[in-house]
């Protein structure tokens, strides 16, 4: 790999963790607030199902950041 390939790929790790931890933060937090009664703003359902999306997202760009690296920065250090 040459260092654009690992420039992406540390890139993309650090986007897909941040990305992750930010999301599942703010909904541990909202859960944690209404789970001790206080008063929060309910979402609808496919709100929450839209984020745990976005959290997925993460994850598997964190996961797949290698083979993307590899691809984004193929081509450009020869």
């Amino acid at each position: 790999m040459n260092a654009y390939q690992k420039t992406a790929v540390f890139i993309l790790r650090l986007v897909g963790v941040c990305w992750t931890i930010f999301l599942g933060f703010v909904w541990s937090v909202y859960g944690a607030e209404a789970l001790i009664g206080i008063e929060v703003q309910h979402y609808p359902t496919h709100t929450l199902i839209g984020n745990m999306g976005y959290i997925a997202v993460g994850i598997i760009v964190t996961a797949a950041s290698k083979p993307l690296g590899r691809f984004i920065g193929r081509g450009l250090g020869d």
